[in-house]
Order: C-alpha cells, then sequence, then structure tokens
C-alpha cells in the first residue's frame, strides 16, 4: 500500500500499482438523518472500507450524531475524522477473520440467553434476564451484519469464502437467509422479553394454566431452534424433516391460545401483551421453518451431490463422512465470543 495525499496533512492508503484506493463518497445534502443512517449500513454491507460523507454547507449536527449512532452499532467501523462540513469512516474488521458457523453458533447461544431470561421471569425466577434483553439483541444485530458483510464479500472471493468456511458459492444465499432469519428471531424474542418486562406483575398473577402454557411454548421454541441448527449443521435430511413435521403439528394448536387468553385473564392490557407474546412465539416457530428448508434444499444442490455420487446423502452431511455436531454450541467452537470494535 502506498499512502496519497488528499490534503490538509491528511493520507490516502492506495493499492500497490498506484490506484488511489477506492472511498465511497456520500453527498448527504438535504437527506433526513435515518437515510443517512441505513446508506452507511449499507455500506458497511457491501464492504465499502472507507465512507465519506459531505453535504454542501456542511453536516447538521443531527446528520454528524446519526453517523455516530449507527457506526457505534457496527462491528470493526469507527469514525476516523469528523468535520462541520465532512466525516470520514474507516472499517478495520478483516472480512476473513470469523468463520460463519462461528458467528451463527454464537447467535444461538445468544437466543437461548434470550429464551432462558424470559423463562425464568415468567415463571418468577428472576428477572434480571429481562434486564440484559437490550444489550443480547444489540448484539445479535452486530453479528448478523457481520455475517451479511461476509457472505457479500465472498461472494467475489473464493479465498474469503474459504476463510469464512463457505464451501461454495451456491450456499450463499442460502447462508445470508439463515442469518437473516436468525436476526428477525432474535427481533421476536426481544419483543416477547419487553412485553413480559413492561407487565411483569400482572402476567405473574395469570393463572397457573395460562403460565404453564407460555412456558411449555418458550421451551420448545428452544428445544426446536437446537434441532433446527443440529440438522443444519450435519446437513442432516431426516432431522430439518421431522422438525418441519413438529412443527406442523404444534403450531395450529397454538391458534387456541390467544381466545383463552382473552377469556381468562381480566386485565386487557395484561390480556394482550400476553396474546402478543404467544402471536411472537408463533413467528418464531415459522422463522425455523426456513431454516430447515434451507438445509433440506441445500441436500439436494448440485454441489453437494456432486460429493455424494448423485445421491442425496440421508445419512448426514455427505453421507457421515465428517464429523457429526451433536448440541448448536459445537457450532462456534472453543472461543465463542466475536470480538468488539476495532478486532
Amino acid at each position: 500500500m502506498v499512502p496519497h495525499e488528499l490534503g490538509q496533512g491528511r493520507l490516502e492508503l492506495g493499492l500497490p500499482d498506484g490506484r488511489p484506493q477506492k472511498v465511497l463518497r456520500i453527498d448527504a445534502t438535504g437527506a433526513s438523518s435515518t437515510l443517512i443512517g441505513r446508506l452507511v449500513v449499507g455500506s458497511y454491507i457491501t464492504g465499502q472500507d472507507q465512507v465519506l460523507v459531505t453535504a454542501r454547507g456542511g453536516l447538521s449536527l443531527v446528520q454528524r450524531a446519526e453517523i455516530h449512532r449507527v457506526v457505534d452499532r457496527l462491528l470493526g467501523m469507527s469514525v476516523v475524522d469528523d468535520r462541520p462540513e465532512a466525516v470520514e469512516i474507516e472499517n478495520f474488521v478483516d472480512p476473513g477473520k470469523y468463520e460463519l458457523p462461528r458467528l451463527l453458533g454464537r447467535v444461538v447461544e445468544l437466543l437461548h440467553r434470550q429464551l432462558e431470561g424470559c423463562l425464568a421471569a415468567l415463571v418468577g425466577e428472576s428477572s434480571a434476564g429481562l434486564d440484559r434483553l437490550d444489550a443480547v439483541e444489540e448484539e445479535i444485530d452486530q453479528l448478523y451484519l457481520l455475517m451479511a458483510r461476509q457472505l457479500l464479500l465472498s461472494s467475489d472471493s473464493p479465498r474469503l469464502a474459504r476463510d469464512i468456511d463457505v464451501p461454495s458459492h451456491h450456499f450463499q444465499l442460502g447462508d445470508r437467509l439463515i442469518a437473516k432469519v436468525l436476526e428477525v428471531t432474535g427481533d421476536l424474542v426481544h419483543n416477547i422479553g419487553t412485553d413480559l418486562r413492561d407487565h411483569l406483575e400482572g402476567v405473574r398473577q395469570m393463572p397457573p394454566a395460562l403460565t404453564r402454557a407460555v412456558a411449555h411454548r418458550l421451551r420448545r421454541l428452544m428445544g426446536l431452534l437446537d434441532r433446527t441448527m443440529i440438522a443444519f449443521a450435519n446437513l442432516s435430511v431426516p432431522e430439518a424433516n421431522a422438525t418441519l413435521n413438529r412443527i406442523a403439528k404444534v403450531l395450529p394448536r397454538d391458534a387456541y391460545l390467544g381466545p383463552l387468553i382473552a377469556r381468562r385473564v381480566p386485565d386487557p392490557k395484561v390480556a394482550g401483551a400476553i396474546q402478543r407474546v404467544v402471536c411472537h412465539l408463533v413467528m418464531a416457530h415459522e422463522m425455523l421453518v426456513v431454516v430447515n428448508e434451507v438445509t433440506i434444499n441445500r441436500s439436494v444442490e448440485p454441489e453437494t451431490v456432486a460429493l455424494t455420487g448423485a445421491r442425496v446423502a440421508l445419512g448426514g452431511r455427505y453421507g457421515g463422512d465428517l464429523p457429526r455436531v451433536d448440541r448448536p454450541d459445537a457450532l462456534v467452537g472453543p472461543s465463542v465470543r466475536v470480538g468488539t470494535r476495532g478486532d
């Protein structure tokens, strides 16, 4: 890399052949702060390592504050220069540093933490987990954006795809879909926890049978999440199919719980909160349907069957040639946590 003079004593690193490294320039003149924030997120996902945000007449305080707020949420991205006329942003994270299965495993672990906090609060054990909901949700969002960035960059780089353990470009779309589904699941569980937290006193006064019914559905979601991710990690068609059958069987029954709550919980605010909880649980189960369908579809991908003699490996990943994953946290490996900003 060679430096190029930008003026005012600032240098920009360039490629070895002398061409300046690309800088994404965003003209924010007249743009709302929300649009600027979304453009910064988009630049992160699409792999832009240097971004310069400017505006004719200078950026407003609101615009600059939104840039900082968004950048603070993105792993590896930092504001390196902030002036009234321009804000410069750089991304320091190595796109090949974290293997995708490890990031997915970390998200599953965080989803468990959310669900366990909701369950403990519901049954009267502890509400401490609800106090950590926002922080956990924030980490899930950060990991999703990092995964989306890695997958988009790996679509143009076979070396990067290998580094993040995405063996084929045929798998990248499915991996992106699963990352998004898990992020949406995190949003749904966060909504569940928020409703419980905001109406906890009334929720704990519900009839015990209703409390048990909701608690059962929280535990069931945790179990099905584990089964779903184990099937995905092992490319197990029978396990994915069994999980889909289980979800198809239980969801129609959940439709009866909403009217039951409306009849048996006299406080309309508490009744409405628990009905929303059940609705979000149903939607979270439906998110798992998508992951299991990706697993089944991947088993018949040309890239997959090429490794199995043009047959579907019903016995698991490539006919059982690779070690089996028996629990979701094994996706992550011995070191679970992803580094924070600038790592």
